[in-house]
């Protein structure tokens, strides 16, 4: 029987090995990674100190044993904690920040000196190991930590994706349950089901890793940063939109007096001046205000990338624009969407202003690690490409994104622009 349980922890420390592995590309080496690798760590150690246990022939061995297992009961909870509010971008202060990682080392204290006080382990032989009131305390600030981690981490999933919420709070869940069901003595094993609980929270973690973009943290930080960028434009967008109107109704309604004075004085060259001056200004500013908010609907509602690329393509009467779309587009791609308009945008003005064309293909590839978008015309080329504002902010924009562009064109043979921008 030790045998069978030996191989099946085993297999549950490489199992949770090759997750780290796994997790480690997806991750940014920000602390929120970190914290959740030292939580999987925990789980390891917890279970390799099952597998010491039962190997142990000497009370010193069936110590270190203990000792090491005490490590992961100690650490997990405190670790899962700052991981849960790290992802969820809860900023650590005062005492959420010292306190979680101070009750650990303290409980591992009383672990190590347990033989001074008894209070950890009461009874602490070969035969048998009854717990003392600080290991209970222990257990109990656990808890708290990881029922908490579980709340913070379901309130910032939201309810986008409701099976990746039931996914991570189940992860939480099986081993606590499994936990109490052991320390309760509703079931009875040889050994500790706890670890085992933590490992089918591993995979559980790592189905929403995969599937919903759990952990998915470099490109998070991508989507966050870009949500940041397109609120700070469309608060600048919308001052822009307040700062006109206001501008062009103030100068209008002061045009309006001096040519309502001008008309009692009967000066009625000076009445159409102002009238004039008045109509221009209008025009001005309906042209600025048409601009801006073109821009604020833009920004606010092309999440999806073929839906500001096909209002382009609609807007564009001079020449036929034709785009293929290949793959499926979907809101894993939505943080790339203003690029790739902003790009489109650029090269059909470019088109206009310099190809003599007579159609654009746009072609966009949705593939699993990568979006690709190819924009072609059959105007008369050029046998030197440089890189003008347009063209340089077409790459630009393309390199913040992390992607590569490419640009090729040939006299009579039109002009090719190549995007690949990484998912």
């Amino acid at each position: 029987m030790q045998l069978v349980l030996a191989f099946i922890f085993i297999a549950v420390i490489g199992a949770v090995l090759f997750c780290m592995a796994a997790l480690l590309f997806r991750g940014d080496g920000s602390a929120c990674s970190w914290s959740y690798f030292a939580c999987m760590g925990m789980v390891v150690l917890w279970c390799a100190s099952q597998i010491l246990q039962m190997m142990a022939k000497t009370r010193g061995e069936l110590t270190a044993a203990f000792l090491i297992g005490n490590v992961g009961i100690c650490f997990v909870g405190s670790t899962w904690f700052y991981f849960a509010m790290l992802y969820a971008g809860r900023k650590l202060r005062g005492f959420l920040k010292v306190f979680p990682a101070m009750s650990s080392i303290f409980f591992f204290l009383c672990v190590a000196t347990n033989g001074l006080h008894h209070l950890y382990y009461r009874d602490f032989t070969m035969e048998q190991v009854n717990h003392g009131p600080i290991f209970y305390a222990n257990v109990g600030l656990t808890y708290v930590y990881t029922l908490s981690g579980a709340i913070v981490l379901y309130l910032k999933m939201g309810k986008k994706h409701p099976l990746a919420r039931k996914l991570v709070v189940a992860s939480v869940l099986v081993p606590l349950v499994l936990n109490a069901l052991y320390l309760l003595e509703f079931v009875a094993p040889s050994f500790d089901i706890t670890p085992l609980g933590f490992a089918i929270s591993v995979f559980l973690v790592m189905m929403a890793a995969f599937k919903y973009r759990f952990l998915n943290l470099k490109k998070e930080l991508a989507i966050t940063n870009e949500k940041l960028l397109l609120e700070q434009e469309r608060n600048r967008i919308a001052q822009q939109v307040h700062d006109t109107a206001g501008h062009t109704l103030t100068m209008i309604q002061s045009y309006m007096k001096l040519a309502e004075v001008s008309a009692g004085k009967e000066e009625f060259d000076e009445v159409k001046s102002y009238l004039t001056e008045a109509r221009q200004l209008t025009g001005k500013g309906i042209k600025e205000l048409r601009e801006s908010i073109n821009m604020l609907r833009q920004e606010a509602e092309y999440e999806l990338v073929t839906q500001g690329v096909m209002q382009l393509a609609n807007q564009m009467k001079e020449i036929p624009v034709e785009v293929t779309v290949r793959g499926e587009d979907s809101e894993r791609y939505s943080h790339l969407s203003k690029t790739v308009y902003e790009t489109v945008r650029e090269s059909m003005t470019n088109t206009l202003k310099y190809a003599q064309a007579t159609k654009m293909d746009v072609v966009i590839r949705f593939r699993k690690s990568s979006l690709e978008v190819m924009i072609a015309d059959d105007g008369k080329g050029c046998e030197n490409i440089q890189d003008n504002n347009g063209l340089r902010g077409i790459r630009e924009r393309v390199q913040k994104a992390g992607g590569t562009v490419n640009f090729r064109s040939a006299p009579g043979e039109g002009f090719l622009t190549r995007v690949k921008l990484p998912v």
